[in-house]
């Protein structure tokens, strides 16, 4: 704890990592999570057939293995997908032969 008065006394703020830490639920993201909770729930029960509480679950098992996939390839990848999806127009992946030399401030 010394080695924080010290940071503190330099001017330097502590952030806890519980406060940069993101909200995963089973694995995945927790709103991912429980939205397909409840529509694994909705299709269970408002059906009441044998057949769709088994496809409900073998979805909740599916579902849940794909976003603990994803949540361990990155956390927030519902928001960052999103994002690089919508700038794909403005950002291409590719490099071309065209490109303009980038000019570095030294």
């Amino acid at each position: 704890m010394a080695d924080d008065r010290d940071l503190e006394e330099a001017g330097a703020v502590v952030i806890h990592e519980s406060l940069n830490r993101p909200i995963l639920l089973m694995g995945g993201e927790r709103e991912l999570v429980l939205l397909l909770a409840l529509i694994c729930g909705i299709f269970a029960l408002a059906l009441h057939h044998v057949w769709s509480i088994a496809a409900a679950v073998v979805l909740w098992a599916t579902g849940s293995w794909a976003l603990a996939r994803a949540g361990a390839y990155d956390p927030q990848l519902s928001k960052t997908g999103a994002r690089a999806l919508r700038f794909q127009v403005f950002y291409p992946g590719q490099a071309t032969l065209f490109a303009r030399d980038r000019k570095v401030l030294e």
